[in-house]
């Protein structure tokens, strides 16, 4: 038998392992739960009827997808500051320090990290068990949301201001 977890506390990534006084970021996976859940929230789905049959037309929000996926994926941090003033982690603050491209490039590769990390333990795990199931559509979710997260940091947002 394999004994799978469901909680999912954290893990922490410091600025430097050597010096962990200098602050650093508490992480977790986006759960296959979580994703679905950010998709129902961000998703709009409309129906309309066009040339004889139904067509569904479905518009994201990605912004508020991102929002949601790095508020729930940052757990906790220490020794964060913007711009001279140090933040609490809380949802406010989170996207806040979502705008430094430095902060979220950060963030993308420790949870990189994570998701490596989290796989190779799975991968044991069912090496050991005796009947395997197909996760594939779950981890797929998860790892297009993530993918969505990094491609977005690629292209820096355009701020109009008048």
């Amino acid at each position: 038998m394999v004994d799978f977890s469901t909680k999912n506390e954290g893990t922490w990534f410091y600025f430097d392992e050597s010096n962990q006084e200098l602050g650093g970021v508490c992480l977790r996976e986006l759960s296959f739960e979580e994703a679905k859940r950010i998709d129902q929230i961000t998703t709009k789905v409309k129906r309309r009827f066009e040339a004889g049959k139904w067509v569904e037309e479905k518009k994201t929000d990605e912004d508020k997808s991102q929002e949601l996926t790095f508020a729930y994926c940052i757990v906790d941090w220490k020794n964060i500051s913007l711009d001279g003033h140090s933040l609490e982690c809380n949802i406010g603050n989170k996207v806040k320090a979502m705008k430094s491209l430095d902060f979220t490039k950060f963030i993308l590769d420790c949870l990189g990290q994570l998701r490596n990390q989290n796989s190779a333990i799975d991968g044991a795990r069912l090496k050991n068990s005796e009947s395997i199931s197909n996760g594939s559509s779950q981890s797929q979710i998860v790892t297009t949301a993530l993918d969505s997260m990094e491609n977005a940091t690629k292209t820096p947002p355009v701020n109009n201001v008048e």
